[in-house]
């Protein structure tokens, strides 16, 4: 926000104050979800509802059931990850792989070739 300073109508000074980025409501949204996020296990619920005594499948007032599908789901980009690593592995068996990150891409495939008629 710009603020101009006039004095006997002539402008004498432009005072310019930042504007927040986010509001009050904006910036408790941010938090509200910086907090769902760090609650969350590596299968995507909250860990405060798996290690419920709730979840425990041995308590019989227990009021949830956690259960794995029986036959997995291939996560190719996963797998291509998975396979960079051992790769790597294999080719430097004495490789500290503490903090190496193996990035995944995507890139198209198959798609229709065109061409371009005289």
């Amino acid at each position: 926000m710009t603020e101009h300073v006039y004095e006997d109508g002539v402008l004498v000074g432009t005072v310019s104050f930042p504007e927040p980025e986010f509001d009050d409501e904006q910036r408790s949204l941010l938090l509200a979800y910086e907090i769902h996020q760090s609650q969350l296990g590596p299968h995507g619920f909250l860990m405060p509802e798996t290690t419920s005594p709730d979840a425990d499948p041995n308590n019989p007032e227990g009021t949830v059931r956690f259960y794995a599908d029986s036959v997995p789901t291939v996560d190719y980009a996963e797998k291509a990850k998975r396979n960079a690593e051992d790769a790597y592995r294999k080719s430097y068996p004495d490789a500290d792989m503490a903090g190496l990150i193996f990035r995944v891409h995507r890139e198209e495939r198959n798609l229709p070739v065109t061409t371009d008629a005289p």
